[in-house]
């Protein structure tokens, strides 16, 4: 999400690893989109002194996808519990 404000904020790895993720899921793109020079080149352009390894690859994105949804669902499960242990003391 594009952020607007005065203070520079400073680089990020997993900010920009986020991003991308954002990118391919909401708008539904491929995951070879991460490794496209074009794509890669938007990337570096944003931030010149970028090295390789600041550049998330299509694996990196997927790991990072597989993984937030992993932690959704754990999340998920959780929340589902206490509800229903919540839902459980008041009938009882």
């Amino acid at each position: 999400m594009l952020q607007r404000g005065t203070s520079k904020r400073q680089f990020s790895r997993d900010d920009v690893m986020r991003a991308v993720a954002e990118f391919i899921v909401c708008d539904n793109q491929s995951l070879a989109v991460a490794n496209k020079p074009a794509f890669r080149n938007c990337l570096v352009a944003m931030r010149p002194n970028a090295n390789k390894a600041d550049i998330p690859s299509s694996h990196d994105i997927s790991t990072f996808i597989h993984n937030s949804f992993v932690d959704f669902l754990q999340n998920l499960k959780s929340r589902i519990q206490v509800s229903l242990f919540i839902l459980l003391k008041l009938v009882v």
